[in-house]
């Protein structure tokens, strides 16, 4: 793994002999093609087979650098002479050679990415391009790079080939046996015991306000232990509101604050509160939920301890059977708890699926519930440390590919939520994934997921994963490995060079990151966390863009501009690039100088005017703002943004043949604005995108007067969401013939007539997803025979004067979902009738359940 530099270095002279770096061709003049061929030739030689022979080596090394971030009287003796190997002399020489040539290695791929980097900003910047002093130049100095690997690698050609045992999945296996030897494990029939007395405690526990720890050691998933419950329909009909919050291991209670107002308040109420000051939400928070009985889960806690006395301050006890539950990661957060005589807690006393354990905290009533593979006391004794040296075998396992991908997982935060679109996207710019290709990324996501380094927070409505999460446990292992790599850094971490670093992701203090002096660094990538909207200063843009014109990947976050940053311009290597500037309404001439960038992303800037350049921009794959609107291509112009795929949110006017036609590759497109004055272009111009499988159409006008029966739509759509349009015509007649059609949203006011009817004998063939929201005058909804074969979720929001079903929803056989609001009387007396089918039907009636 002390070789990521050298094989992404690998990967990168691929995509240049493959001519997907750099807009423009190599000259021809300056015969560069075979150069580039003869250091990959050479550093792959040095990647696939010199080093593999030294893996042992480099393994056992990385390994010693991780052991010193453990305190090693925590760490059990069998484990500490796993680690340790006896070495002879001959062999500690020989592995000094191996780290001195692999430092050696580490400037070559310095000097050469920076050599590489120079050669394309100029040929961008078209100065060498009949220059021969420059293309001499350029010759030479690659030259001298393949002078210098052809170096190296007789070097590596001289040592002996490391065999000192030390093989990865032996370790491994033997963690897994040290683990395992003499602990008693978890069954099926504790794992119920204990569900069932959590739930017990939750309904019919003590009428205070109760606080339920869940902790784990090993074998045992607490997440889902606590989802198994969460998700259950008595447990939702028995609470007013629930909330499912994840704690970062960076502890910041105003955004756990913000995350319980969005999931227990209404979305109208959120909008309003949600920017005021965090005094104000407090009180707002806890006079919501006065008189209401409440469920809040917090996932993922650390060694929080002021956790306690914040959660006190903001939910209020109404002796109502109002809980709260935690999932503790980290033991010693319960150190400040006593027994109920006042006692200190014993952590020997509480065993693998033991009694709940009855523990106080001022007011406030706790109980502990602890499920794993060792008794609690074990687990804060160390012995469960060798689960995170599981972990990072476990990393380090992983192929190349997806090593690379997982390790870098850690430049976010644990806990905070990643939009997969996001992290597709970062893949493709880092270089890890081939352009343009989310289907990998996605292929890798999973393959992750299923190995337990992320999780899924949120999936669309069709099923594929929206956003993910990493675990704290899962980032322990990727951070320590990324940090003795030299793979990512962040101002936190001690010690160690950072001449070699390229991706370097800050937390918090962004401004004082601006006024420090990283002249030493080589960045390809910078990525912004901080939970604070900083205001930049123009003047901090423009000396960050001299210092690190290399960058790749720019997101700057939350950070505010006043201005687009003129010194973006000079970033010619750009690929992804993420800004805050609410004011920004023109798009300028100079962001269409970067010519390489894939991604663009100005969430929070509404933009009128875009310059025709744009269209220059072959390599745009996202356009991601809050509304853009494109220009029409120039009249001598015949090319295409050919590899766009994704635009949010494109304003009608837009929406003409020759533009839509020329975005061949789009496959989702939100369309926001006056879709009744743009009727005519909107609804002729969509059946130019053959490719368009999700289309959100948004009407902002008053009154609506748009024709959905004018609307030609593609056959390749597989979603649908329809907001404000007030139609006045049934649309299911206008949308059950869409051959691809599996998501349906009718939202708000989307829809104002009384009648629905899906009558068509080959209606809406492969609808998975129909949700029917605010059609407040909704009263009579009928299906023919056969209609809907394919559904498996229903939601209908309010369905207050909705009489009945039809009868034929019943006979659906993949219906497994079904949610309504506000249904009469005589609805919900119907649906009795299924109350004890929930083996068939997950019903859900909101509020106060069947």
């Amino acid at each position: 793994m002390l070789e990521f530099h050298l094989r992404l270095f690998c990967e990168r002279l691929k995509r240049v002999l493959a001519g997907e770096e750099g807009t423009l061709p190599l000259p021809d003049s300056t015969n560069l093609t075979p150069l580039f061929q003869n250091l990959l030739t050479e550093s792959e030689i040095i990647a696939t087979t010199l080093l593999e022979k030294n893996e042992a080596d480099m393994a056992r090394h990385l390994f010693q650098l991780i052991r010193e971030e453990f305190d090693e009287s925590k760490i059990s003796s069998p484990f500490l002479q796993l680690l340790d190997l006896e070495e002879s002399d001959e062999e500690v020489v020989e592995t000094a050679d191996i780290f001195e040539i692999l430092e050696d290695i580490n400037d070559f791929v310095h000097e050469s990415e920076e050599a590489i980097d120079t050669l394309f900003i100029n040929i961008m910047q078209q100065q060498n391009s009949e220059n021969e002093s420059e293309s001499s130049t350029n010759m030479a100095l690659l030259a001298g790079l393949h002078s210098k690997i052809i170096d190296i690698s007789n070097r590596m050609q001289q040592l002996p080939p490391g065999d000192n045992g030390f093989d990865i999945s032996e370790k491994s296996n033997e963690i897994i046996r040290l683990l395992s030897e003499g602990q008693p494990r978890l069954d099926i029939s504790e794992f119920e015991r204990g569900r069932e007395k959590f739930f017990d405690l939750l309904i019919e526990g003590p009428s205070g306000l109760s606080v339920v720890a869940i902790l784990d050691s090993s074998g045992f998933d607490r997440t889902a232990f606590a989802a198994d419950t969460y998700n259950n329909n008595h447990v939702k009909f028995y609470f007013d509101c629930l909330a499912w919050v994840r704690v970062s291991v960076f502890y910041d209670f105003r955004m756990i604050l913000d995350d319980i107002i969005k999931s227990v308040m209404p979305p109208s109420r959120v909008s309003v509160i949600i920017g005021e000051d965090y005094q104000f939400k407090e009180s707002i928070l806890r006079d919501y939920l006065t008189n209401r009985k409440y469920f809040i889960v917090l996932d993922d806690v650390c060694d929080n301890i002021e956790i306690w006395d914040d959660l006190e301050e903001v939910l209020p006890d109404n002796q109502n059977g109002s809980r709260v539950l935690i999932l503790v990661t980290d033991p010693d957060l319960l150190a400040s708890l006593e027994m109920e005589n006042g006692e200190k807690i014993r952590l020997a006393s509480v065993l693998i699926g033991g009694p709940l354990i009855r523990l106080k905290h001022e007011a406030w009533q706790f109980f502990v519930l602890h499920h794993g593979s060792m008794p609690l006391e074990n687990y804060v004794q160390g012995e469960a440390i060798p689960t995170v040296w599981r972990q990072i075998f476990s990393v380090m396992e992983l192929p190349f590919h997806l090593k690379v991908c997982c390790i870098y997982l850690c430049v976010f935060p644990p806990g905070i939520e990643i939009s997969t679109r996001q992290l597709y996207q970062l893949w493709v710019a880092e270089g890890f994934i081939p352009y343009n290709d989310e289907e990998t990324a996605e292929h890798y996501l999973k393959e992750l997921i299923h190995r337990g380094f992320i999780q899924v927070s949120k999936r669309r409505a069709g099923g594929t994963i929206k956003a993910c999460y990493v675990p704290s446990l899962a980032y322990t292992p990727m951070v320590l490995v990324a940090e003795k790599t030299g793979f990512v850094w962040m101002p936190e971490m001690e010690g160690g060079s950072v001449a070699y670093v390229k991706r370097c992701f800050i937390l918090d203090d962004l401004i004082d990151f601006f006024s420090l002096k990283h002249s030493d660094m080589y960045l390809q990538s910078f990525m912004n966390h901080s939970s604070e909207s900083d205001r930049l200063a123009l003047i901090d843009c423009e000396n960050f863009c001299k210092k690190f014109k290399h960058l790749r990947v720019l997101n700057l976050g939350s950070a505010v501009l006043d201005q687009y940053p003129p010194g973006l311009g000079n970033l010619y290597l750009l690929k992804y690039l993420k800004l805050n500037i609410p004011s920004l309404k023109c798009l300028p001439s100079l962001l269409c100088t970067l010519l390489n960038l894939q991604t663009l992303e100005m969430p929070s800037s509404y933009i009128d005017q875009s310059p025709e350049d744009i269209w220059m921009m072959q390599k745009l794959m996202h356009l991601n703002f809050g509304s853009i609107t494109l220009p029409a291509p120039p009249k001598n112009y015949s090319s295409s943004l050919k590899n766009l795929i994704f635009i949010s949110a494109l304003n009608p006017s837009s929406c003409t043949p020759d533009i839509l036609g020329r975005l061949p590759s789009v496959r989702t497109l939100p369309i926001s604005g006056d879709l009744s004055y743009y009727q005519s272009g909107v609804s002729k111009s969509l059946c130019e995108l053959h490719k368009l499988e999700c289309l959100k159409l948004v009407n902002e006008s008053k009154p609506s007067r748009m024709v959905l029966s004018e609307y030609q739509f593609p056959p390749s759509l597989i979603q649908l969401s329809l907001s404000n349009t007030e139609l006045m015509e049934d649309p299911m007649p206008i949308l059950e013939n869409l051959p691809r059609l599996r998501v349906l949203k009718l939202k708000q006011n989307s829809y104002l007539g009384r009648k629905l009817a899906c009558v068509g004998l080959s209606s809406f063939p492969v609808l998975k997803v129909l949700h029917l929201k605010s059609m407040y005058w909704l009263d009579e909804w009928t299906m023919g025979a056969g209609a809907m074969p394919k559904l498996e979720s229903l939601i209908v929001n309010p369905c207050a004067y909705l009489r009945k079903l039809p009868e034929e929803l019943w006979c659906i056989k993949s219906l497994r979902k079904l949610n309504l609001h506000w249904p009469q009387t005589e609805l919900r007396q119907t649906l009795r009738t299924f109350e004890d089918m929930e083996w068939r039907y997950d019903i859900q009636l909101y509020p106060y359940g069947i």
